[in-house]
């Protein structure tokens, strides 16, 4: 039986995301694949130590959320991101200023690098990793209603679905697609940690769990 880790939304929260991977390793969940669903920085103290974190461990396999791509790009777009969001979302423009002052020219050219979407086989079954959906920016969570969800796995020929963007953790399977969000590591509003731990049996349907950390 494998087991894999799924994680996103860290979100440069360093603690948190160094408290959920204790967790992984009492769970023996750190040294096999971990599935990261983007979204690495913004918003906490750390994205530089945060980074620095993902890439130094070759069995994390990361895409690109909105933020990583939005930081990344903040020197060329700095005039447009103030009329866009200075106004109305100040704290939002000084969140992306902050972690693009922050980060290293190695760290912004690996944020642009990051796929958008990840497909990977373990013990025969298909998963995708995606930030939003597959091909789409269409955020899913616990709302998303079933007619929506079998429309999105239509559009995908993967077995699991391992996504992000939304906070909000959850399993539902659809047609023959299991869709999971591990939920936020970094940017909870209740101060604790989610990640998901996929199931993949070789003769079996694979299945899924969340579990909660409590962060430091």
């Amino acid at each position: 039986m494998l087991q894999i880790a799924a994680l996103s939304d860290i979100h440069g929260n360093f603690g948190a995301l160094l408290a959920v991977w204790r967790d992984l390793e009492r769970h023996d969940l750190s040294t096999g694949p971990v599935l990261n669903a983007g979204d690495n920085v913004c918003y906490g103290e750390n994205p530089e130590e945060t980074v620095q974190f993902l890439r130094s461990r070759n069995n994390i396999f990361s895409v690109q959320g909105n933020y990583d791509k939005t930081v990344a790009l903040f020197p060329g777009r700095a005039n447009s991101y103030k009329k866009k969001w200075g106004q109305f979302r100040p704290e939002k423009f000084q969140a992306i200023k902050q972690d693009s002052d922050k980060i290293s020219d190695e760290t912004r050219t690996w944020l642009l690098e990051l796929p958008r979407e990840q497909t990977m086989r373990y013990n025969g079954h298909s998963v995708i990793v995606t930030h939003y959906s597959p091909g789409a920016k269409e955020g899913i969570g616990p709302w998303t209603s079933s007619d929506d969800l079998e429309r999105i796995a239509s559009k995908t020929t993967a077995e699991v679905v391992v996504c992000g963007h939304t906070h909000f953790p959850f399993v539902r399977k659809a047609g023959n697609v299991l869709f999971v969000n591990p939920g936020t590591v970094g940017r909870s509003a209740y101060d604790v940690s989610t990640y998901a731990v996929l199931t993949l049996e070789s003769n079996s349907s694979p299945s899924a769990r969340i579990t909660t950390v409590i962060e430091p």
